[in-house]
């Protein structure tokens, strides 16, 4: 794919993803409502992921982690205290008991891409 085709399909699947977000939706039920195959969605976000680590790579003032949105928003204030901190650097990551095995998961890989 040309970089150009890439870049604006990119940027289409970039402005999707964040109104998959914004929409309080899960995956599953937004991809299902606007006819869209998860592998598909999944792909975009992994390569919009790899690109933005790229970017951070070649800019050496870019901060050294990936902001992720508050997917199970209320659940670590329920429980008040982590079940697991993970550090590096000055960064940290706390995750309470109630994380599902799918948010820790993109939250590791995340990470993996970060640092």
């Amino acid at each position: 794919m040309s970089d150009l085709k890439h870049e604006v399909i990119a940027e289409r699947w970039a402005a999707l993803i964040k109104e998959r977000m914004d929409s309080g939706m899960t995956i599953k039920e937004w991809c299902r409502e606007r006819n869209v195959k998860e592998p598909q969605y999944y792909y975009w976000l992994k390569t919009l992921r790899r690109d933005e680590a790229d970017a951070a790579e070649q800019d050496p003032g870019a901060a050294p982690f990936v902001e992720l949105p508050a997917i199970c928003q209320g659940q670590a204030a329920a429980s008040g205290r982590p079940a697991a901190v993970i550090r590096k650097g000055g960064v940290s990551i706390e995750i309470t008991e109630s994380a599902s095995p799918g948010f820790i998961a993109k939250i590791l890989e995340a990470a993996a891409h970060a640092w």
